[in-house]
């Protein structure tokens, strides 16, 4: 029985050393795919909050974001892709993105208390 688990675990370990993705050719870190997720999604937020400031200042969410970090499209598309194959580290990002955008909240509302508290 014990041979049978091994050889069942030995079967399952090699299947998935299978990369199902392939690796892109330029490899983004878990730190910068945070960063580039809490970004779009901050601008995001922004975008929907005022729409008309950034049609005025003809700022577009996503450019921003490849300008800042250096990459274009394909790039953020085959690392999204990429890390998405890896479930857990894909699962690293957004829970580090939703903790960082938990604080954003806090301190937003801790400061506007402050300012309500001012009137």
């Amino acid at each position: 029985m014990k041979q049978l688990f091994f050889f069942a675990l030995l079967t399952f370990g090699l299947s998935c050393s299978n990369q199902v993705v392939p690796k892109p050719e330029k490899v983004l870190s878990l730190d910068q795919m945070e960063s580039i997720v809490y970004d779009m999604a901050v601008l995001n937020a922004a975008v929907t909050a005022d729409r008309s400031h950034f049609k005025e200042q003809s700022i577009t969410p996503l450019g921003y974001i490849y300008k800042k970090y250096d990459i274009d499209s394909t790039v953020y598309a085959q690392n999204d892709l990429y890390y998405a194959s890896k479930p857990l580290q894909y699962e690293i990002i957004y829970r580090r993105v939703e903790k960082r955008l938990q604080a954003l909240k806090t301190n937003y509302d801790e400061a506007a208390k402050a300012s309500s508290a001012l009137e």
